[in-house]
């Protein structure tokens, strides 16, 4: 299945989120990811903004992006990518972003968008820093990151 079809088959408003390449990104987001290859770049949705308006969203903490990314074999997976700002005070905020998105990844809404996501042999959830980062290693805050399935923001994402 391609992102493309597993972002159709996601719930309302979801399933119409869908934009070829990088366009559901935020203008001032585009540059921090990047593909090696642009064509293998499949997709992306702003699942922040199309849950913004959700009853049962709104004050939810919500992810900001998912992108497909088609591998050398062919294969297509989904990317999820949280720009925000990388401090300490920042940490638990972007952890509940996280704890929220797997939730409704596994959540029938999102069946197929989680099959890619659990398909993906690399990065599937990636933190891109809105600015610097600053949390140094020896803090709380980095441990708790280091024991979570999200790595230490990054400044840009350039996927392979």
């Amino acid at each position: 299945m391609t992102f493309e079809e597993a972002v159709a088959a996601a719930a309302p408003p979801v399933d119409a989120a869908y934009k070829a390449g990088k366009q559901a990104l935020e203008q001032r987001h585009r540059n921090k990811v990047d593909c090696a290859d642009p064509r293998r770049l499949t997709g992306s949705i702003n699942l922040d903004e199309a849950l913004a308006q959700e009853p049962g969203y709104a004050s939810q903490p919500r992810w900001d992006y998912g992108l497909g990314h088609r591998s050398e074999s062919g294969r297509e997976t989904a990317v999820w990518v949280e720009v925000h700002s990388a401090t300490t005070s920042e940490v638990s905020k972007v952890l509940r972003k996280l704890e929220w998105l797997r939730d409704w990844l596994n959540a029938e809404e999102a069946e197929e968008l989680n099959k890619l996501t659990t398909a993906a042999t690399g990065p599937r959830f990636v933190w891109v820093a809105s600015a610097g980062v600053n949390i140094p290693d020896h803090t709380r805050q980095a441990r708790q990151l280091r024991m979570s399935p999200l790595s230490k923001p990054r400044k840009r994402l350039l996927l392979p």
